[in-house]
């Protein structure tokens, strides 16, 4: 059974598929199947750690560091902790 009131970039599950909402006609939806679950066993969202984002950002190089930094608006300056320091920050 398909829920009422969905908007676009929604989605729906059925029991065994997963549908994304691609477009709305009146009370109609026109959907996609994007994936498929198990009944049994509930689909969890992973789940981030924060130790997993420091190693990260350890993991990219200096140039990649810089632009994060300047497209969050931070100072793009200084050495490598330093700019993980503000991206954590």
């Amino acid at each position: 059974m398909i829920p009422k009131g969905l908007k676009v970039g929604q989605t729906f599950k059925d029991g065994i598929y997963t549908y994304k909402v691609t477009q709305v006609i009146g009370e109609n939806y026109v959907s996609e199947r994007v994936g498929e679950t198990s009944p049994s066993a509930p689909v969890e969202e992973p789940k981030e750690d924060i130790e997993d984002v420091k190693e990260d950002y350890e993991s990219l190089p200096y140039a990649q560091l810089k632009k994060l930094c300047a497209d969050r608006g931070l100072d793009a300056s200084g050495k490598k902790a330093e700019l993980i320091a503000r991206l954590e920050g």
